[in-house]
């Protein structure tokens, strides 16, 4: 049996696709991109609003990451914004210049992350940042 090259080419884009497709937030209530620049620990990053229309994860993904001595992680704190009381923690994470998951907050509000810690240096810089909730 001759396969051809055509049928491979076609064979690998789905493979691809499908990869790529199981990747992405399917199903996501929302997503933005932003940056981080000269952050030091307890920094806050921007809030947005959760529904809790679905069941999707809320997760930040960091891409281009460094400190001012060389990144190698950040610790993240997702955080419940509550009126005229103490932020709840939604847990902490550890980000090594990628994907990190809290998986479904299951609760309607505002959320937002804090930097907590930095594994090196006192400032951080991400070129990319992508938050999906």
């Amino acid at each position: 049996m001759k396969i051809s090259r055509q049928r491979v080419a076609g064979v690998m884009a789905g493979v691809t696709l499908l990869c790529t497709a199981g990747m992405s937030p399917a199903h996501a209530e929302g997503t933005f991109d932003t940056y981080i620049s000269n952050w030091y620990v307890s920094n806050e990053s921007r809030h947005w609003t959760d529904r809790n229309s679905d069941g999707a994860w809320t997760g930040v993904y960091f891409e281009g990451c460094s400190t001012d001595a060389g990144f190698n992680h950040a610790g993240l704190m997702l955080r419940k914004a509550v009126d005229w009381q103490p932020d709840p923690s939604k847990g902490s994470r550890t980000n090594y210049c990628g994907w990190v998951d809290w998986n479904d907050p299951d609760d309607a509000g505002q959320y937002y992350f804090v930097l907590e810690s930095l594994n090196s240096g006192s400032r951080l810089w991400v070129n990319k940042v992508t938050v999906g909730f």
